[in-house]
């Protein structure tokens, strides 16, 4: 997953709604500064001042300098100066700063709206066009994203609909992190006795609190991710799956209920049918019936290789119980996937994550990046911590990243990689500064934050990784660079800041590094004898990395059209879990599970609202830019190429255009239908 930024697109909050009630007066900063409510005020304040300035300016004397770029010096600025303490709501060990840091997330969210809703500013920036000014590609691209930015926050709307607008996007920035706080405080425990987690990893178990005799078993990633793939009790992988599935209750079932409605109103007042039509606009897939063509055509295909897996996992479920009778169920298949890898494949996962220390794992992440793109990476958290530059948690270290031909500093990431209570549970790539040329040659360099959850080192073991969380870090590790590399000048189209079903392209295409022999070969070392992972058993996960690759896609297509589901609606009254059952039999092989809450804690309804689609969607173009590296992952040649062309652009070109740039070619499906194991 990938936090995002700015206008249309999405920090951890989404940005794209609130506004200020002043937000088309002639001055604003007075107002917020006097408002001690107001964790940013002072901020805010400096950054409408600077707003009304560029408003003020006369048309006659504007230029694309003076109204264009300073307002993005404005939001580069603004975002710089509070982006940290936002951030910190994700990440401290202190429930106060993460109250602090959503209330500055509110603030935040408030602004970026407001700003979208000045007719002052929107006047100013059609007086820049009308002037058909001889631009070079990327300040017209600057230009054009902020005309249309601004168009769809309503600016031809009358008096008392922009109010209503400003009112809808305040209450749905509240409560977009009120359903995220829900989802980041849940603490829902499953009690177990000892003699129901047969199969468990004794240290796993060791690690767990407990109540007299029972387990205490936290309804975290880790911790699903282990009952769900070891425990051979299928009441327990039943228990867990339905624990799970109530995580932030009913209370944020009503939230959910309410963020829709309030979508849905906002959409059709800007004209828009549904809130999907509304959120694709900007997007590679421009409309919601693009969408829907998208799932069409390609669930039929899926349909076919679910099915074969489905066969294939309940014959191993009847083999392992010697019953010719027993039916899978949801909460067997990461189980039984984990049986056939070692019983069918000889793939013992747990002989697999012997061989990913997360030390090594790192070291060989590191070595593969470097050595394609020409950079090198300087661990810099001592002199971090002893500058008291933010270090949040004593886990947490920071590097440099410099292009080793230019001997230049291109960069620094955090890397945050074990839970903890009150941190974000999942793994997510968060920008705390974005590239910016400033019109004095001053340059702000990128600052991104990885944060995952990958298991803590205990007292006789190192973190070890599943081949899976392996991907996840080399998934995440593709947003940093997407983040580092570019050369956007402008902040509001550097790195990321690209549509959002493109977005995942960049990090999803670097997780095939992950299935190559040479490269696994290349770092996967034993952790208490260093012997490298054994040539046969990196042959035989390589043979079965398709393995329930159908059912797990169509997981994918369940939770990306569960999420269109709700944001196609034309109504308001919208009841989510009537929605989610009927489309989970329609995309599912099976039947989902009774009084189930699940929706409740898909955190992507809050930033990916009807984008959820989009993993799948970029996945195809990720799997066609792979077919440049398939003869050599590991040739610096097409690393460069690739990091010119795709990486270092952001959002300065249409994407489809850097694909096509890169592959010197239309993009086509083949590659991701031979990924999956679909050649036909």
């Amino acid at each position: 997953m990938h936090a995002r930024f700015f206008t249309g697109l999405a920090l951890l909050a989404p940005l794209t709604g609130c506004a200020s009630p002043a937000a088309s007066a002639p001055s604003h900063a007075a107002d917020v500064a006097d408002d001690a409510s107001n964790p940013i005020a002072a901020e805010v304040a400096h950054a409408n001042a600077q707003l009304d300035r560029v408003a003020a300016i006369d048309d006659a004397r504007r230029t694309f300098e003076n109204t264009v770029e300073a307002l993005d010096d404005v939001i580069a600025e603004f975002f710089t100066t509070t982006r940290i303490r936002s951030f910190l709501a994700n990440v401290s060990t202190d429930t106060d700063e993460r109250d602090r840091g959503r209330a500055v997330s509110a603030a935040v969210g408030e602004w970026f709206s407001a700003f979208n809703k000045r007719r002052d500013l929107f006047a100013a920036l059609n007086a820049v066009d009308a002037m058909a000014l001889d631009l070079d590609p990327e300040q017209a691209k600057l230009l054009e994203t902020f005309l249309r930015d601004f168009r769809r926050e309503g600016m031809e709307l009358n008096d008392a609909d922009s109010a209503r607008l400003a009112a809808l996007d305040l209450e749905l920035n509240e409560i977009g992190i009120e359903f995220r706080k829900n989802i980041a405080d849940d603490e829902t425990t499953l009690l177990v006795a000892p003699d129901e987690l047969d199969g468990c990893d004794p240290e796993f178990l060791a690690a767990l609190p407990r109540a007299d005799e029972l387990y205490m078993i936290r309804t975290t990633g880790p911790n699903i991710r282990h009952i769900g793939t070891y425990c051979t009790n299928e009441t327990t992988r039943l228990k867990m799956a339905a624990a799970t599935g109530l995580r932030a209750g009913q209370k944020n079932v009503d939230v959910l209920e309410r963020l829709i409605a309030l979508r849905l109103e906002k959409a059709q007042l800007l004209g828009y049918t549904t809130t999907a039509d509304y959120e694709t606009e900007p997007r590679m897939a421009k409309n919601a019936e693009t969408v829907w063509e998208f799932y069409a055509e390609l669930r039929p295909k899926l349909r076919k290789k679910a099915e074969l897996d489905f066969a294939e996992f309940e014959a191993a479920k009847r083999e392992h119980l010697a019953d010719p009778d027993a039916q899978l169920n949801a909460w067997d298949v990461n189980f039984y996937k984990n049986w056939l890898l070692r019983e069918k494949y000889a793939v013992d996962s747990e002989e697999v994550v012997q061989y990913f220390p997360i030390d090594a794992v790192m070291r060989g992440l590191f070595d593969i990046t470097q050595h394609i793109y020409g950079v090198e990476y300087v661990d810099v958290s001592e002199r971090a911590r002893a500058e008291g530059r933010p270090m949040w948690h004593e886990d947490v270290r920071l590097f440099e990243v410099r292009d080793t031909q230019a001997d230049e500093l291109l960069g620094e990431f955090y890397l945050d990689l074990h839970p903890r209570p009150g941190k974000y549970n999942h793994a997510a790539q968060f920008p705390l500064v974005l590239r910016k040329e400033w019109s004095n040659g001053t340059l702000d360099r990128p600052l991104v934050a990885l944060v995952c959850n990958f298991t803590k080192p205990t007292a006789t073991k190192p973190s070890l990784l599943t081949h899976s969380e392996v991907e996840t870090f080399f998934h995440e590790f593709g947003h940093c660079l997407h983040s580092i590399f570019t050369t956007a000048r402008f902040m509001s189209l550097a790195g990321t800041s690209v549509a959002r079903d493109f977005v995942e392209a960049p990090s999803q295409m670097f997780e095939n590094w992950v299935w190559n022999a040479d490269v696994l070969g290349g770092f996967a070392r034993h952790y208490e004898t260093g012997a490298p992972l054994p040539a046969d058993l990196i042959e035989r996960m390589i043979a079965a990395k398709n393995l329930g690759s159908g059912l797990n896609t169509e997981g994918q297509v369940y939770l990306g059209m569960m999420d269109f589901t709700y944001h196609t609606q034309t109504t308001p009254e919208v009841d989510t879990s009537a929605i989610r059952r009927q489309v989970y039999r329609e995309a599912r092989l099976f039947e989902p599970l009774e009084n189930s809450l699940s929706q409740a804690s898909f955190g992507h309804l809050v930033g990916y609202q009807a984008g959820y689609y989009g993993y799948l969607w970029s996945l195809v173009y990720a799997a066609d830019m792979f077919s440049r590296f398939e003869a050599d992952p590991m040739d610096p040649a097409t690393g460069r190429e690739y990091r010119d062309k795709v990486l270092s652009r952001g959002g300065t070109r249409d994407e489809l255009d850097l694909v096509i740039d890169f592959l010197g070619r239309e993009p086509t499906p083949d590659a991701f239908l031979r990924e999956l194991g679909l050649s036909d």
